[in-house]
């Protein structure tokens, strides 16, 4: 459960890292979002990064945990890149 967690927070985290970014806000919403409201989402992003790393901990120790969550922000990263590089298909499907 914990390793659940801890990947679906690096993937909020890191979904809400990639649309702080003007350029990704524009594929992604079709629009350029406020600078406060891209701030906002560059700190709810490095937050759930942060909280997916106290969550990952809380089982094994401080030491595995980092290793553990180090892989686990591996696999969230890679999820969201495939993502973004494939947006146009992935928004065709979601909209049908």
């Amino acid at each position: 459960m914990i390793h659940a967690a801890s990947l679906l927070l690096s993937l909020v985290g890191f979904a809400l890292s990639l649309l702080a970014m003007a350029r990704h806000q524009q594929e992604w919403l079709g629009r350029k979002l406020p600078s406060a409201h891209g701030r906002a989402l560059r700190r709810s992003g490095f937050l759930l990064l942060a909280l997916a790393f106290i969550v990952t901990s809380i089982g094994p120790g401080w030491a595995y945990g980092a290793v553990s969550w180090f892989g686990w922000l591996t696999m969230a990263a890679a999820m969201v890149v495939t993502a973004n590089a494939n947006h146009e298909r992935f928004l065709r499907k979601v909209r049908q």
